[in-house]
């Protein structure tokens, strides 16, 4: 299991220079990636976007490359010789001897010649140091992923405990009812109940044990919630965030679909704690790949 956030790092040398890639990557529900890289690395964007994709599936990604260039090393220079013509031309129109040192400053006078080789290298410095990134990344990324997954598996725990809980309440909610029906009855209707047919009483009690019953629900939150055991086990490559949460909407919905049916105060707690728990175990699946 990988979480969506973590930072990696890589850099490389040469007699070029130093290159540096970091990449940073935070939640998302798709793969978001941004790339800043210097103006003569532009044309590896497409190959570093790729290279992304195919190592990550979801986060907004983060990639900037900082170079350092050795001065003039590997670099071959241009002179455009005709601008250069024209601005000592201008100079002497104006009265005023030309100096070089300053004209071969003005931009556009002297041009770095494109390098194939150069390029190369510098390619060479850029996927060695993206490699290193990505690997650092993806094991930040695994570590984190641990974290989530230990904690998940501690809210599943507190989940099942809530649903024993619930199990052991089914009965005495019948049974409270009968109790609360019959104080009624006799509040009401005084010494005349006495003459009521007892049938009809068990009748009201069957009819709402009936509606009350969460057998059902418990059963499917019991699978839900062994499916999310076993999804949640060490080293399972089924464990995406997607299909989490999925598992978790389906959790949500068996908890309220009992919470609905509850005509008890103390089984009305603990589905509020379900949920709460449901909602924490929804935090957490936000941020797991």
């Amino acid at each position: 299991m990988n979480s969506m956030t973590g930072f990696g790092r890589g850099s490389a040398t040469s007699p070029l220079g130093s290159l540096t890639v970091e990449l940073r990557s935070v939640n998302g529900r798709f793969l978001d990636v941004s790339l800043r890289l210097p103006q003569e690395l532009t044309p590896l964007e497409p190959a570093a976007r790729a290279e992304l994709q195919r190592k990550l599936s979801r986060g907004k990604v983060l990639l900037a490359v900082h170079f350092e260039p050795v001065p003039g090393a590997g670099e071959h220079y241009l002179t455009n010789e005709a601008l250069l013509g024209q601005l000592e031309d201008f100079c002497r129109s104006r009265g005023q001897e030309p100096d070089l040192s300053r004209l071969l400053l003005i931009p556009g006078v002297v041009m770095v010649q494109p390098d194939g080789e150069r390029y190369e290298q510098l390619e060479q410095l850029f996927v060695k140091a993206l490699d290193q990134a990505i690997e650092q990344l993806a094991a930040d990324r695994a570590r984190e992923g641990e974290q989530l997954r230990t904690t998940m598996m501690d809210l599943r725990g507190q989940m099942l405990d809530r649903r024993s809980e619930l199990d052991g309440l089914r009965a005495a909610v019948v049974e409270r009812y009968r109790q609360r029906l019959a104080e009624r009855l006799e509040e009401l209707l005084g010494p005349r109940n006495a003459s009521l047919d007892p049938g009809r009483l068990e009748q009201e009690v069957a009819i709402f044990a009936d509606k009350a019953d969460v057998a059902e629900e418990l059963a499917r939150l019991d699978a839900h919630l062994q499916h999310l055991g076993d999804l949640l086990a060490p080293g399972n490559p089924e464990a995406r965030g997607r299909q989490l949460d999925f598992l978790n909407q389906e959790i949500l919905r068996e908890i309220n679909t009992i919470g609905s049916k509850g005509r008890d105060l103390e089984t009305t707690r603990q589905v509020l704690a379900l949920k709460s728990l449901a909602e924490s175990l929804k935090e957490q699946i936000a941020n797991v790949e």
